[in-house]
């Protein structure tokens, strides 16, 4: 595969893709910066392992198969609101969706092709699912309230941008050790 600049959130975008989560306001600002560490450090450290796990695999396609996940690539361009959506995992399904009009549209923005793209992506969402049967849900690793009237604080909930930071670390950290590997040989 041939060596690109990946065009997802480094580190330094890390602290303002929590800021449009909607939980942002209710994070006390000398939290903020050690909650997106670790969010970035736990993203980081499972494509470590998974790369070492798999050899430095450039497929996705071939690790989710090996762990059991189906992909399904369907030919739309999904958007809802104003938000366009690449992929999903369905939890529980072990089952990613590949949104191939979305990626196809970001493929060309990034001038990337369609196969790397889709396999950028997919690496993402691989992230969720790790999330969801080996390593816990990054989001709910800082908690905030769900409501706050006054003094009253009531129940918890996780902040959702916490995965996010977590997916792209680990496709940036993969892509990476990926272009290491391919400068040393």
């Amino acid at each position: 595969m041939p060596k690109y600049t990946l065009p997802f959130p480094g580190r330094e975008l890390a602290e303002q893709e929590l800021s449009y989560d909607p939980c942002y306001a209710k994070i006390p600002p000398e939290h903020r910066t050690h909650i997106v560490e670790q969010a970035w450090n736990k993203g980081a450290a499972a494509a470590e392992d998974v790369f070492a796990r798999y050899g430095g695999e450039e497929d996705f396609f071939a690790i989710a198969e090996q762990s059991g996940l189906t992909c399904t690539k369907l030919e739309k361009d999904y958007v809802v609101g104003d938000r366009r959506y690449f992929s999903d995992y369905l939890s529980g399904q072990n089952k990613i969706n590949l949104y191939l009009g979305s990626i196809a549209l970001w493929a060309d923005q990034n001038e990337l092709t369609l196969q790397a793209a889709e396999n950028i992506i997919l690496s993402h969402e691989y992230f969720h699912f790790l999330e969801w049967n080996t390593l816990g849900l990054t989001s709910r690793d800082y908690k905030v309230p769900m409501l706050v009237l006054g003094p009253l604080k009531i129940g918890r909930t996780g902040v959702r941008a916490l995965s996010e930071i977590g997916a792209h670390a680990f496709a940036r950290t993969y892509y990476e050790l990926k272009n290491k590997r391919e400068e040393k040989q």
